[in-house]
Protein backbone atom coordinates (compact mmCIF):
# COMPACT_ATOMS: atom_id res chain seq x y z
CA UNK A 1 0.00 0.00 0.00
CA UNK A 2 1.29 3.55 -0.45
CA UNK A 3 2.15 5.86 2.27
CA UNK A 4 1.97 9.13 0.52
CA UNK A 5 -1.50 10.89 0.10
CA UNK A 6 -2.92 11.94 -3.05
CA UNK A 7 -3.41 15.62 -1.98
CA UNK A 8 -4.59 17.77 0.78
CA UNK A 9 -7.31 20.33 1.67
CA UNK A 10 -6.56 23.44 0.20
CA UNK A 11 -7.15 26.69 2.93
CA UNK A 12 -10.10 27.53 0.29
CA UNK A 13 -11.90 24.14 0.82
CA UNK A 14 -11.46 24.27 4.67
CA UNK A 15 -12.95 27.53 5.01
CA UNK A 16 -15.95 25.80 2.99
CA UNK A 17 -16.52 23.30 5.03
CA UNK A 18 -16.52 25.54 7.88
CA UNK A 19 -18.92 27.91 6.67
CA UNK A 20 -21.05 25.67 4.73
CA UNK A 21 -20.25 21.91 6.84
CA UNK A 22 -19.23 20.30 4.11
CA UNK A 23 -17.25 20.38 0.83
CA UNK A 24 -16.29 18.00 -1.96
CA UNK A 25 -12.98 17.15 -1.93
CA UNK A 26 -12.48 16.80 -6.32
CA UNK A 27 -9.35 13.75 -6.92
CA UNK A 28 -8.97 13.30 -3.33
CA UNK A 29 -8.65 9.51 -3.43
CA UNK A 30 -6.53 7.46 -5.53
CA UNK A 31 -7.69 4.14 -7.41
CA UNK A 32 -5.91 1.93 -4.67
CA UNK A 33 -8.60 3.53 -2.53
CA UNK A 34 -11.68 2.91 -4.78
CA UNK A 35 -10.46 -0.79 -5.66
CA UNK A 36 -10.44 -1.48 -1.80
CA UNK A 37 -13.59 -0.38 -1.45
CA UNK A 38 -14.95 -2.55 -4.61
CA UNK A 39 -13.18 -5.66 -3.33
CA UNK A 40 -14.90 -5.56 0.22
CA UNK A 41 -18.26 -4.93 -1.41
CA UNK A 42 -18.00 -7.73 -4.10
CA UNK A 43 -17.07 -10.36 -1.43
CA UNK A 44 -20.65 -9.07 0.66
CA UNK A 45 -22.57 -9.38 -2.58
CA UNK A 46 -21.11 -12.52 -3.38
CA UNK A 47 -21.74 -13.95 -0.07
CA UNK A 48 -25.14 -12.64 -0.07
CA UNK A 49 -26.14 -14.09 -3.24
CA UNK A 50 -24.58 -17.66 -2.10
CA UNK A 51 -26.60 -17.42 0.62
CA UNK A 52 -29.98 -16.52 -1.29
CA UNK A 53 -29.15 -19.66 -4.03
CA UNK A 54 -28.66 -21.84 -0.28
CA UNK A 55 -32.15 -20.82 0.48
CA UNK A 56 -33.37 -21.81 -2.51
CA UNK A 57 -34.51 -18.46 -3.86
CA UNK A 58 -32.78 -18.30 -6.66
CA UNK A 59 -30.91 -20.79 -9.17
CA UNK A 60 -27.50 -19.35 -9.59
CA UNK A 61 -25.40 -16.87 -8.45
CA UNK A 62 -25.18 -14.74 -11.61
CA UNK A 63 -21.33 -14.65 -11.30
CA UNK A 64 -21.22 -13.08 -14.75
CA UNK A 65 -22.98 -9.97 -13.97
CA UNK A 66 -20.68 -7.00 -13.95
CA UNK A 67 -20.81 -5.52 -10.07
CA UNK A 68 -23.10 -2.51 -10.58
CA UNK A 69 -25.69 -4.77 -11.89
CA UNK A 70 -25.60 -8.04 -10.11
CA UNK A 71 -26.71 -7.71 -6.56
CA UNK A 72 -30.06 -5.82 -8.51
CA UNK A 73 -30.48 -8.62 -11.10
CA UNK A 74 -30.20 -11.26 -8.28
CA UNK A 75 -32.62 -9.57 -5.62
CA UNK A 76 -35.03 -9.58 -8.69
CA UNK A 77 -34.31 -13.19 -9.52
CA UNK A 78 -34.77 -14.14 -6.03
CA UNK A 79 -38.30 -12.63 -5.11
CA UNK A 80 -36.79 -9.18 -3.97
CA UNK A 81 -35.97 -10.46 -0.36
CA UNK A 82 -34.71 -8.05 2.35
CA UNK A 83 -31.17 -7.54 2.69
CA UNK A 84 -28.83 -5.24 4.83
CA UNK A 85 -29.20 -1.51 3.53
CA UNK A 86 -26.41 -0.70 5.34
CA UNK A 87 -23.42 -3.48 5.78
CA UNK A 88 -21.29 -2.69 8.29
CA UNK A 89 -20.01 -6.18 10.35
CA UNK A 90 -20.49 -8.41 7.52
CA UNK A 91 -17.61 -6.06 5.58
CA UNK A 92 -14.44 -6.52 8.40
CA UNK A 93 -11.87 -7.77 7.13
CA UNK A 94 -8.19 -6.70 6.23
CA UNK A 95 -9.17 -4.64 2.97
CA UNK A 96 -11.61 -3.11 4.90
CA UNK A 97 -9.01 -2.69 7.54
CA UNK A 98 -7.05 -1.15 4.98
CA UNK A 99 -9.44 1.13 3.56
CA UNK A 100 -9.51 2.90 6.69
CA UNK A 101 -6.42 3.49 7.35
CA UNK A 102 -5.22 4.23 3.75
CA UNK A 103 -3.52 7.58 4.01
CA UNK A 104 -6.05 8.93 1.15
CA UNK A 105 -8.53 9.48 3.77
CA UNK A 106 -6.51 9.94 6.82
CA UNK A 107 -4.70 13.04 5.28
CA UNK A 108 -8.67 14.05 4.58
CA UNK A 109 -9.57 13.64 8.49
CA UNK A 110 -5.93 15.29 9.20
CA UNK A 111 -6.41 18.51 7.61
CA UNK A 112 -10.35 18.23 8.60
CA UNK A 113 -9.75 18.16 12.42
CA UNK A 114 -6.12 19.66 12.74
CA UNK A 115 -4.55 16.97 14.49
CA UNK A 116 -2.47 13.89 13.45
CA UNK A 117 -4.08 11.83 16.20
CA UNK A 118 -7.01 10.28 14.49
CA UNK A 119 -9.30 7.64 15.65
CA UNK A 120 -11.48 5.61 12.93
CA UNK A 121 -14.81 5.81 14.39
CA UNK A 122 -16.85 2.48 14.65
CA UNK A 123 -19.69 3.41 12.45
CA UNK A 124 -19.11 2.53 8.42
CA UNK A 125 -20.86 2.00 5.69
CA UNK A 126 -21.01 0.26 2.53
CA UNK A 127 -24.37 1.59 0.36
CA UNK A 128 -25.91 -0.66 -2.13
CA UNK A 129 -28.31 2.12 -3.59
CA UNK A 130 -30.45 0.23 -5.86
CA UNK A 131 -33.09 1.47 -8.27
CA UNK A 132 -37.11 0.81 -7.04
CA UNK A 133 -36.04 0.43 -3.23
CA UNK A 134 -37.78 3.00 -1.17
CA UNK A 135 -36.33 1.24 1.53
CA UNK A 136 -32.95 2.39 0.94
CA UNK A 137 -33.84 6.03 0.38
CA UNK A 138 -31.85 7.56 3.26
CA UNK A 139 -34.43 10.49 4.23
CA UNK A 140 -32.78 14.14 5.39
CA UNK A 141 -30.65 13.28 8.75
CA UNK A 142 -28.05 14.86 10.40
CA UNK A 143 -25.13 11.57 11.15
CA UNK A 144 -24.78 12.71 14.72
CA UNK A 145 -28.79 11.28 14.89
CA UNK A 146 -27.26 7.90 15.16
CA UNK A 147 -24.84 8.49 17.72
CA UNK A 148 -26.05 11.79 19.97
CA UNK A 149 -22.53 11.73 22.15
CA UNK A 150 -21.23 13.81 19.50
CA UNK A 151 -23.36 16.61 19.25
CA UNK A 152 -20.58 19.43 20.53
CA UNK A 153 -17.63 17.07 18.99
CA UNK A 154 -16.59 17.26 15.57
CA UNK A 155 -16.94 13.73 13.68
CA UNK A 156 -16.35 14.52 10.38
CA UNK A 157 -17.85 12.01 7.82
CA UNK A 158 -16.53 10.84 4.60
CA UNK A 159 -18.70 9.65 1.42
CA UNK A 160 -17.63 8.57 -1.98
CA UNK A 161 -19.32 6.65 -4.67
CA UNK A 162 -17.26 3.87 -6.64
CA UNK A 163 -19.04 5.35 -9.81
CA UNK A 164 -20.06 8.55 -11.76
CA UNK A 165 -23.38 9.82 -9.65
CA UNK A 166 -26.02 12.63 -10.65
CA UNK A 167 -29.31 13.26 -9.42
CA UNK A 168 -30.38 10.40 -12.24
CA UNK A 169 -28.55 7.71 -10.37
CA UNK A 170 -29.01 9.00 -6.38
CA UNK A 171 -26.33 11.88 -5.43
CA UNK A 172 -26.19 13.13 -2.10
CA UNK A 173 -27.65 16.61 -1.27
CA UNK A 174 -26.91 18.87 1.74
CA UNK A 175 -28.29 21.38 3.23
CA UNK A 176 -25.58 24.28 3.63
CA UNK A 177 -24.69 26.01 6.40
CA UNK A 178 -26.92 24.64 8.96
CA UNK A 179 -24.34 22.81 10.85
CA UNK A 180 -23.72 25.20 13.43
CA UNK A 181 -27.50 24.72 14.53
CA UNK A 182 -29.71 21.91 16.69
CA UNK A 183 -28.86 18.46 16.26
CA UNK A 184 -32.68 17.58 15.64
CA UNK A 185 -34.25 14.62 17.64
CA UNK A 186 -34.99 11.37 15.61
CA UNK A 187 -37.60 10.80 13.55
CA UNK A 188 -38.22 6.90 12.40
CA UNK A 189 -39.12 7.99 8.69
CA UNK A 190 -42.41 5.69 8.35
CA UNK A 191 -41.73 4.90 4.54
CA UNK A 192 -38.00 3.79 5.15
CA UNK A 193 -37.78 3.13 8.97
CA UNK A 194 -34.67 4.92 8.78
CA UNK A 195 -33.83 7.92 11.26
CA UNK A 196 -33.69 11.39 10.22
CA UNK A 197 -35.09 14.44 10.86
CA UNK A 198 -38.99 15.34 11.32
CA UNK A 199 -41.38 16.53 8.26
CA UNK A 200 -41.45 20.08 9.87
CA UNK A 201 -37.56 20.75 10.06
CA UNK A 202 -37.12 18.68 6.33
CA UNK A 203 -39.41 21.60 4.92
CA UNK A 204 -37.23 24.09 5.84
CA UNK A 205 -34.33 22.54 3.99
CA UNK A 206 -32.85 23.56 0.41
CA UNK A 207 -30.90 21.17 -0.86
CA UNK A 208 -27.47 21.22 -3.24
CA UNK A 209 -27.12 18.20 -5.34
CA UNK A 210 -23.70 16.86 -5.56
CA UNK A 211 -23.10 14.99 -8.33
CA UNK A 212 -19.39 12.97 -8.22
CA UNK A 213 -16.62 11.66 -10.05
CA UNK A 214 -14.96 7.97 -8.83
CA UNK A 215 -11.90 9.72 -6.01
CA UNK A 216 -14.12 12.57 -5.12
CA UNK A 217 -14.96 12.59 -1.77
CA UNK A 218 -17.88 14.72 0.12
CA UNK A 219 -17.16 15.49 3.64
CA UNK A 220 -19.62 16.54 5.95
CA UNK A 221 -19.72 17.70 9.43
CA UNK A 222 -21.46 15.45 12.00
CA UNK A 223 -24.47 17.71 12.09
CA UNK A 224 -24.60 18.84 8.16
CA UNK A 225 -28.42 17.78 7.16
CA UNK A 226 -28.03 15.29 4.09
CA UNK A 227 -29.87 12.79 2.21
CA UNK A 228 -29.66 10.62 -0.85
CA UNK A 229 -31.74 10.82 -3.74
CA UNK A 230 -33.83 7.74 -5.47
CA UNK A 231 -32.01 5.89 -8.11
CA UNK A 232 -33.56 6.08 -11.19
CA UNK A 233 -31.57 3.90 -13.60
CA UNK A 234 -30.80 -0.05 -13.66
CA UNK A 235 -28.08 -0.46 -11.86
CA UNK A 236 -26.94 0.09 -8.55
CA UNK A 237 -25.31 3.33 -6.75
CA UNK A 238 -22.00 2.13 -5.05
CA UNK A 239 -20.88 4.05 -2.16
CA UNK A 240 -18.67 4.03 1.09
CA UNK A 241 -18.95 6.14 3.78
CA UNK A 242 -16.23 6.51 6.93
CA UNK A 243 -15.90 8.99 9.63
CA UNK A 244 -12.74 9.96 11.82
CA UNK A 245 -12.55 11.88 15.20
CA UNK A 246 -9.79 13.28 17.10
CA UNK A 247 -8.63 10.73 19.54
CA UNK A 248 -8.28 13.17 22.64
CA UNK A 249 -11.47 14.04 22.24
CA UNK A 250 -12.88 11.08 21.14
CA UNK A 251 -17.00 9.99 22.17
CA UNK A 252 -17.73 6.41 23.86
CA UNK A 253 -19.80 5.93 20.64
CA UNK A 254 -16.95 6.20 18.09
CA UNK A 255 -14.33 4.11 20.21
CA UNK A 256 -16.45 1.35 20.82
CA UNK A 257 -16.04 -0.34 17.88
CA UNK A 258 -13.47 2.05 16.73
CA UNK A 259 -9.52 1.97 16.81
CA UNK A 260 -6.56 4.69 16.49
CA UNK A 261 -6.06 4.93 13.56
CA UNK A 262 -2.87 7.62 13.29
CA UNK A 263 -0.58 9.07 15.80
CA UNK A 264 1.78 11.43 14.58
CA UNK A 265 2.69 11.60 18.16
CA UNK A 266 3.45 8.11 18.79
CA UNK A 267 2.87 6.06 15.42
CA UNK A 268 3.30 2.49 17.48
CA UNK A 269 0.20 3.12 19.31
CA UNK A 270 -1.39 2.64 16.17
CA UNK A 271 -4.07 0.09 15.81
CA UNK A 272 -2.74 -2.81 13.81
CA UNK A 273 -4.94 -5.35 11.50
CA UNK A 274 -4.98 -8.60 13.99
CA UNK A 275 -6.03 -5.90 16.68
CA UNK A 276 -8.87 -4.72 15.12
CA UNK A 277 -10.04 -7.98 13.09
CA UNK A 278 -10.31 -9.70 16.91
CA UNK A 279 -12.82 -6.74 18.29
CA UNK A 280 -15.33 -8.14 15.74
CA UNK A 281 -14.93 -12.34 16.65
CA UNK A 282 -17.75 -12.05 19.37
CA UNK A 283 -19.94 -9.93 16.75
CA UNK A 284 -22.53 -12.10 15.05
CA UNK A 285 -22.47 -11.27 11.34
CA UNK A 286 -25.74 -8.97 10.18
CA UNK A 287 -25.46 -7.80 13.72
CA UNK A 288 -23.79 -4.12 13.64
Amino acid sequence: MTTKSLRKLTEKELEHYDREGYVLARGAVGPEVLQLARRVLERWVNDLIVSWVEQGLLKEPLSEVDFEHRLVQAWEAAGRPRYSRSPRRDLVGVEMFQFLTHPDLLDLAEDLLGTGEILSHGIFNGRPKAPDQKWTDTPWHQDAQYFRDAEYVHVPTLWMPLQPVTEKNSCLQVAAGLHRGVLHEGYTDPETDFLGMSPEARRALQGISIEMQPGDVLCMTQKTPHRALPNLTDAVRWSMDVRYEATPTATAGGKEMGFVARSRANPSSATGCEEWLKQWESIPRGSY
